[in-house]
């Protein structure tokens, strides 16, 4: 339904009524830890109103004469709107509207019913604030209705001409508060207390709004219902401030922090009740002011960590100073606020009037492992169970290590447990000795007496404790271990909390049916776990499936690593010598027991078919795969995607930015290999251009040279023979521009040699010129009668030339 958004003014009150409606509700972070559960429940009170709605209303009789009656005005729909923390949602189930927090002012002013969480979000407080200034100037202006009687008798939300207003607070607004009695400081807080109530330092702006909020109730009670609901630390469902220990107890962190000694009491309050209030408080709202939304039990700190870490974790627990709470990461200020808080409070309204259905009657500790339960499946962390079985070297530890390292798993061998379980025992007696308290200063009396519990918490684990030192004295005795004793330690390790949270691999046992059925033994433990996980009936044909195992850690899958006897003997020779295992005769043993107890009618894959669990048969074929990467992809398509938990995000982060890290340092490497190739090759292509450029300057001269050798006699005969005529006779042409220049030229030619000479190879031009003018200059001497003397005198002779000499007679032979 497509609403524009309304902008406060001072418009007409029919403008107001079509812009206002009493059956919109606001809820603020819909997707928010408490937003999504009071959405859960009030989606219901708007399922139930619209079916009411649309009800069809029974006909009414009118006369013959009488005229037809207007058709009602339409009926506004019940709807909800709201804001969200994440900005790329765009629409919830249930929600009309998604408003932006920049705009959110103006759409809150029309909605008959508004709920405001500011527990959490500090920026929800600035619109809080501001609402609640726009507000008091609405409701002063529209003053209160005439018509409107002055009841007491108070309606749920939506259903009567007033609006309602919830605000959801938190009890650090009571935590700087004096007790009631100074000589008994455990006396609980109850509602009628709120005036005496003082802030945390950080929390005085939650003050003031609670304040504002308890003055528009009373100043403006006709108009509005306004109510301030003071919730204790919430806990359940995918969990807010616990979920640091909830995660951390799963992991199974060696030692969970408690802040301070832990004496501290906190009040709670379960999520799901809180949203119950608020959706009791919609359907039928109280005359109050103040509510405390907090459980009857009393909870302390160490109440809340140790039965978390027991149910799920290690067991073991460390006290550490408060103000070292901000080392850890994961703790912020809020969190640090809220598990620091020492406040006895009493519920009143919600247990005496309200009579509220608590969603468990059992302690904090009593419900822990129901709430363990709970958080891991709508987290998703479910543990994966995997077994490698396979010929000897094949690669089974490889492959298992690798699942255990991108999966988070533990890992099992019996060459190994043994190890584990001193390894284990060790870090317990080192920390029993040391104290869960031995970083805190010397407590004082007030703590003492409050450090009571835990004594007795050490005493009733005296005797675990004392076998436990036992069992590590004889395991460092150095004695010769049994086969019967390394299955009890594979068992146990299989068994312990890190296991069963976070799942194993098995790698290379059991190798015999024999082996499956002391491993998988029931034994005298129990499978209760299990039994709980598997809620549908089973079928007749599996009642007796798991009769004689201890279900609890039977695998999920089976990996069965297979490979010829010439791959397993090949890749033997190609493994570096030292070794004892691998040599020859050794190595032929192993593999032949191997291939004995994995025959078909007695291998131990026969003992999970006929549990239902079918193996994954993977093939080992290549000799260059020694990282194992493809029976790894084989077997994590298998498993899917690993459980998204912070270790193994932290492990996936550091494997992504390394992978990432060596892909940048790759592309750098080639990209400095690619240019250091591509100036070997420019340089080269230089030389060569070079070299050629000088081979064809050589070629082209000495080409150039024979040219003119061979073209020289030509060359000398046309500028001799032929230039001297053709030039002139060219330019002639040239000049005069003849109509047939062909013509012309050879005409002129005729007339420069008229006897034809010029084709002699001894003709010369100039020399024909020359004599000519001689002969002509001699016929005019002849014609003068003018004699000329010779240079030389006539005495001179000129010397005759030599004979050439006479052939000398040859000789016969």
């Amino acid at each position: 339904m497509n609403k524009s958004r309304v902008i406060l003014s001072s418009s007409s009150s029919s403008e107001q009524d079509i812009q206002f409606s009493y059956k919109r509700y606001f809820i603020n972070n819909l997707d928010s830890y408490h937003g999504e559960r009071i959405l859960e429940l009030m989606s219901k009170i708007i399922l139930q109103k619209s079916a009411e709605q649309t009800k069809v209303p029974s006909a009414v009789m009118l006369a013959e004469d009488a005229e037809p009656l207007p058709p009602p005005p339409p009926e506004l729909p019940y709807e909800i709107i709201g804001t969200v923390t994440d900005p790329k949602i765009k629409s919830l189930d249930n929600v009309a509207r998604i408003i932006p927090k920049d705009q959110v002012l103006s759409d809150m002013l029309t909605c008959g019913t508004v709920v405001l969480d500011i527990s959490y979000d500090r920026e929800e407080l600035r619109i809080a604030m501001d609402y609640f200034k726009l507000l008091k100037d609405l409701l002063e202006k529209q003053g209160p209705a005439a018509s409107e009687p002055d009841d007491d008798d108070e309606v749920g939300a939506g259903d009567s001409n007033k609006r309602y207003l919830i605000l959801l607070s938190t009890v650090m607004t009571w935590a700087a508060t004096k007790p009631l009695d100074p000589e008994n400081p455990e006396m609980p807080f109850i509602e009628t207390d709120f005036r005496k109530r003082k802030p945390h330092l950080n929390y005085k702006m939650h003050y003031d709004a609670e304040n504002e909020v308890i003055g528009i109730a009373r100043k403006y009670r006709r108009q509005i219902g306004a109510i301030v609901v003071c919730a204790g630390m919430t806990y359940g469902g995918r969990e807010d401030v616990l979920y640091y220990w909830f995660q951390k107890a799963w992991e199974c962190e060696p030692l969970m922090p408690i802040l301070g000694r832990g004496a501290n009491a906190i009040p709670l309050i379960n999520v799901q009740d809180l949203a119950q209030i608020i959706y009791n408080l919609l359907t039928d709202f109280p005359k109050k002011l103040f509510i405390l939304a907090v459980e009857q039990n009393v909870t302390k700190q160490r109440e809340i960590v140790k039965p978390l870490g027991r149910c799920a974790g290690t067991g073991m627990f460390k006290c550490i100073p408060p103000e070292d709470a901000f080392l850890i990461p994961e703790l912020d200020q809020r969190i640090f606020d809220l598990m620091t808080l020492n406040l006895n409070m009493e519920p009143g309204f919600i247990v005496e009037t309200m009579g509220l259905q608590w969603t468990t009657e059992l302690t904090f500790a009593e419900y822990a492992p129901y709430l363990m339960k709970e958080f891991k499946k709508l987290k998703g962390l479910k543990p994966f169970k995997i077994i490698v079985y396979g010929p000897p070297i094949v690669g089974k530890t490889t492959l298992a290590k690798q699942i255990c390292e991108n999966y988070g798993l533990i890992y099992i061998s019996p060459e190994t447990a043994a190890k584990d379980v001193m390894e284990d025992l060790a870090r317990r007696v080192a920390h029993w000795d040391e104290g869960e308290t031995s970083a805190l200063p010397q407590p004082s009396a007030e703590e003492e007496v409050a450090g009571v519990d835990d004594e007795d918490d050490a005493a009733e684990d005296e005797e675990a404790r004392e076998a436990a030192r036992q069992e590590l004295a004889v395991m460092r005795a150095g004695l010769a271990i049994s086969e019967d004793e390394i299955m009890g330690y594979m068992r146990k390790r299989l068994l312990c909390r890190e296991a069963l949270n976070r799942g194993w691999v098995l790698d290379g046992f059991p190798n015999t049916i024999p082996q499956c059925t002391a491993l998988f033994d029931r034994g005298e433990e129990q499978d209760s776990e299990a039994e709980e996980d598997n809620e549908e009936d089973k079928f007749e044909e599996d009642a007796e499936l798991y009769s004689n195992v201890f279900k609890k850690i039977l695998p999920d899958i089976v990996v069965s690593l297979e490979a010829t006897d010439d791959f397993i003997c090949e890749k033997a020779m190609k493994l570096p010598e030292g070794n004892s295992r691998l040599d020859e005769e050794v190595m032929l043993d192993r593999l032949f027991e191997f291939r004995a107890n994995d025959a078909r009618d007695v291998t131990p894959l026969n003992f999970f078919d006929e549990l239902d669990i079918h193996p994954l048969i993977v093939p080992v074929k290549e000799h260059s795969d020694y990282a194992m990467k493809g029976p790894y992809a084989a077997v994590a398509l298998r498993m899917g995607r690993p459980c998204r938990y912070s270790k193994l995000l932290a492990m996936i982060e550091a494997a992504e930015k390394k992978a990432k890290e060596d892909k940048a340092l790759r592309r750098h490497e080639e990209a400095k290999s690619l240019k250091i190739l591509e100036e070997k090759m420019r340089k080269e292509r230089e030389d060569k251009m070079e070299y050629w450029s000088e081979l064809y300057a050589a070629m082209r001269e000495e080409e150039e040279q024979a040219l003119a050798a061979a073209g020289e006699p030509m060359r000398n005969y046309l500028v001799h023979h032929i230039f001297p005529t053709l030039t002139p006779a060219l330019l002639e042409v040239a000049r005069l521009r003849p109509a047939d220049p062909i013509d012309f030229l050879a005409e002129h030619l005729f007339k420069q040699n008229p006897a034809g000479k010029m084709l002699e190879p001894g003709y010369n031009l100039q020399a024909e010129k020359i004599l000519g003018k001689i002969k002509i200059l001699d016929d005019a001497l002849q014609d003068l009668d003018i004699q000329i003397e010779p240079l030389a005198p006539p005495e001179a002779e000129l010397p005759s030339p030599p004979s050439p000499p006479k052939p000398k007679p040859m000789s016969a032979l």
